[in-house]
């Protein structure tokens, strides 16, 4: 991996640093959290950019990320503004845990969230009231995959807006997706992307919602602080704020890059649950009925294999030992060539 310091070139703009607390009401006046904000403001004139970190609680790369982009712009600062959320779910980080631990809620279905009810909705609401004031032009989300994965980038789909304000901010997105160097997976179609709810994550609500540019950034290892994770995912999301024009870098293309338009798909899920062993590595292409991965009993019985329903390219891998049935083995970037 190239060292995006080596690539950078000094703005010719200092910056003024500040850090935020955000306030977060609970559902009774005993309850009380604080989410932190870090602010660069650049003397140039450029975009608003937020990047957020940590939405899910033991996906724990993302702050990695924020905190060096924090020393990273200090250092070499940027034109415009940018915001930086090294936790959206601290709670669930001290937990190691995805979901909010109070009420067990995704909090990336539940954006913009609400003043009222649980804890989880109202940390939702906290956090995009604050996202949204700043007025960003672009957001990047960070979040972490698996141990067996490639780093890869999930463009949202506007689903929800006319045609015309679609295919203009389609454009954005892309350009966004493409700047990181990672392989590019669109969302699911539109009527499962509405289905699970996707427009209601941080990212599809900044697009949905605010008709903005956003990206999710996917890299490393959820629960662990990996440095060759963080340096991966810092390169790219450098060359996603220098494709905005926040910073001076140039985009690199990560080695596994598969180029193509790919949509994210899971592979068949298993009919029985087994033991699991895999045949293919994240980042190999793959061939529709090519065999993904056998299961087998605790006796030695051979229970089926997995194989790929479409030709495409395998991400990443089910970090599991043991597949559960109805769990999928891997997903899946599968060809793709109609709008996003």
């Amino acid at each position: 991996m190239p060292n995006p310091h080596a690539d950078a070139r000094r703005v010719a703009s200092a910056t003024r640093r500040s850090v935020h607390t955000i306030r977060v009401g609970g559902s009774t006046s005993r309850r009380q959290l604080d989410l932190v904000s870090i602010v660069h403001e650049g003397d140039a004139d450029g975009p608003t950019v937020a990047l957020v970190a940590n939405v899910h609680g033991d996906e724990v790369t993302g702050t990695g990320v924020v905190l060096a982009v924090d020393r990273w712009v200090s250092e070499h600062g940027l034109r415009g503004r940018l915001v930086l959320y090294p936790s959206a779910n601290p709670e669930g980080l001290a937990a190691r845990q995805r979901a909010v631990p109070e009420d067990g809620q995704d909090l990336n279905r539940l954006f913009p969230g609400s003043a009222r009810g649980s804890w989880a909705p109202r940390l939702a609401h906290a956090l995009w009231n604050d996202l949204v004031a700043h007025t960003p032009d672009a957001v990047v989300d960070l979040h972490a995959d698996a141990p067996h994965a490639i780093p890869y980038v999930i463009c949202d789909r506007p689903a929800r807006l006319p045609s015309v304000r679609r295919t203009r901010l389609s454009a954005q997105i892309l350009a966004m997706a493409e700047a990181t160097g990672f392989t590019i997976l669109r969302e699911y179609q539109d009527d499962i992307y509405l289905q699970y709810g996707l427009d209601r994550s941080l990212a599809g609500a900044v697009v949905n919602l605010l008709g903005k540019p956003a990206v999710t950034i996917e890299s490393g290892p959820r629960r662990r602080l990996d440095p060759q994770a963080v340096a991966c995912a810092l390169h790219g999301t450098l060359g996603a704020l220098g494709s905005l024009g926040l910073v001076d870098v140039d985009p690199v293309i990560h080695a596994t890059r598969r180029v193509g338009a790919w949509r994210r798909s899971g592979a068949p899920r298993a009919k029985f649950g087994g033991l699991v062993e895999t045949f293919v590595q994240p980042g190999e292409l793959v061939k529709a009925g090519q065999r993904l991965a056998s299961l087998t009993s605790l006796t030695g019985r051979h229970l089926g294999t997995i194989a790929a329903h479409s030709d495409g390219v395998l991400v990443a891998l089910n970090e599991s030992g043991w597949l559960a049935s109805g769990a999928s083995v891997a997903t899946l970037g599968v060809p793709d060539g109609g709008p996003l």
